[in-house]
């Protein structure tokens, strides 16, 4: 079982930096552009909500099933495996952990585009992560 007061803390983190981020939905590129604070905004809050979401899925592929994984991107394997998630969610959660990756690694070529379409059309998703988790640990 899952550390579950350790779960609801990266619960309640990822929320408040959700509830940031969602106070800048409805951006477009030119305001990246024009403004170097907005996208630093942007961008440290998709990488916390992000990394929030995979602590708390580490924590389960661990304390639960005791798998031994290598990288981030072998998460979603397990918990596909493990019947948590389907394969269009494992899908998913690959390209959400991708772009974890390039907002830790590659912040420079990060394509605006891409954000703008995360924060105008796809910030549910991770919210969808998180609902998971939910199920998993209190259903």
């Amino acid at each position: 079982m899952p550390d579950l007061i350790l779960i609801e803390k990266h619960i309640n983190y990822f929320f408040q930096d959700f509830e940031n981020l969602k106070k800048y939905n409805n951006i477009t590129e030119e305001d990246l552009k024009k403004n170097i604070d907005l996208l630093w905004i942007i961008e440290r809050g998709l990488f916390l909500c992000i990394q929030n979401i995979l602590d708390m899925y580490v924590h389960i592929v661990s304390s639960d099933f005791n798998y031994v994984w290598e990288y981030y991107s072998d998460i979603p394997d397990i918990l596909e495996r493990e019947k948590l998630i389907t394969q269009k969610e494992k899908d998913l959660f690959i390209q959400i952990i991708g772009l974890r990756n390039r907002l830790s690694h590659e912040y420079i070529s990060i394509d605006k585009k891409v954000l703008v379409n995360i924060m105008n059309n796809n910030l549910n998703d991770l919210v969808m992560l998180v609902s998971k988790v939910k199920d998993y640990c209190w259903d």
